[in-house]
């Protein structure tokens, strides 16, 4: 069986072929000025984010855990803490979007 492979046409070979169908269009031009939408709001950057590592004690790394866990995230325990404390803490750290996977019914069906 053999399979179909259609032939490639160069620019030229297209410009000839579409050229008399297309010549009694206009040329494209840009919009005047006066006619443009104005550009939607430019969206505020994200942050740039950076990591935080620390050792600590069992008994401290366990308080952590266990308060993080109340707050629902430990990024959102110590952003939490700071802003109490007075600090100016980002909005996105103290209410960071989740970013777990989700695993759909069918997923946990089969």
């Amino acid at each position: 069986m053999s399979s179909f492979k259609p032939k490639r046409v160069s620019g030229a070979d297209l410009v000839s072929q579409i050229g008399p169908a297309t010549s009694g269009l206009p040329a494209s031009v840009p919009a005047p000025a006066q006619a443009k939408t104005p550009a939607p709001a430019a969206k505020p950057r994200p942050l740039k984010k950076v990591q935080i590592n620390f050792q600590a004690s069992e008994p401290f790394a366990e308080l952590v855990a266990i308060e993080a866990e109340k707050a629902g995230s430990t990024r959102r325990f110590f952003a939490r803490l700071l802003r109490d404390a007075g600090y100016d803490v980002p909005e996105v750290d103290v209410n960071p979007p989740d970013t777990r996977r989700r695993r759909g019914q069918r997923e946990l069906e089969g």
